[in-house]
């Protein structure tokens, strides 16, 4: 019996680990493309960018969890309790990744990206050549406590059914009424986060060592 719990507790852990790897892209890639919305010409996009980041680091994250998990259903979009988590977390961490790259897109010099405009360069080449660049290295240690954070909110799935760490080891306190499985849990997050803090520490003084 022990070892099932073992086992169980292990497949946990292997959720957790997908769900984080899954919601982080996607927050990657909604937070670069918010990111980018917010320093472009167009005030349109300016708006809804604006609006979305805003609107997002005001909400809860349950109540986005729970707006998406039982919302969307009595709407017609049906998805899997593991996939509407992905959603959730991923648009909510979006929103702080997308400030968190603006905000090193402020501390590039302005003087860059006029002598850009001036050879005739679009705002296309300016964001790839110039602006991301800088602004990505400028902000690793900003994203790492934001994934770290992430990690860690991935817990929240628990209330959507999803067994990860958290649910796995309240279902297995319930069965065994031994609370010692949520020490473990504690240990899995810490075991999780510390090695993601070690990579983006590695990565911020490669970065370093490139500039």
């Amino acid at each position: 019996m022990f070892w099932d719990y073992v086992f169980r507790f292990v497949q946990g852990i292997g959720v957790t680990l997908e769900l984080s790897f899954c919601s982080v892209i996607l927050a990657f890639v909604v937070g670069v493309l918010l990111a980018i919305m917010r320093i472009c010409p167009s005030p349109p996009l300016r708006c809804f960018a604006w609006c979305y980041v805003e609107a997002m680091r005001a909400t809860p994250i349950l109540a986005l969890l729970v707006m998406i998990v039982w919302g969307l259903p009595k709407l017609g979009f049906m998805y899997s309790e593991f996939s509407s988590s992905v959603l959730a977390l991923g648009l909510y961490t979006a929103a702080w990744i997308s400030e968190a790259i603006r905000a090193g897109v402020g501390s590039i010099a302005t003087g860059q990206i006029e002598a850009a405009r001036s050879v005739g360069m679009s705002f296309a080449q300016i964001l790839h050549f110039i602006v991301i660049p800088q602004a990505v290295r400028s902000v690793i240690p900003s994203l790492s406590g934001i994934i770290i954070v992430h990690i860690k909110t991935t817990s929240i799935a628990a209330v959507a059914g999803v067994l990860e760490i958290t649910a796995t080891s309240q279902i297995i306190n319930v069965e065994t009424a031994q609370w010692l499985w949520f020490l473990g849990a504690a240990a899995s997050y810490l075991v999780l986060t510390v090695p993601t803090g070690w990579i983006f520490k590695a990565i911020e003084q490669r970065a370093a060592f490139v500039r």
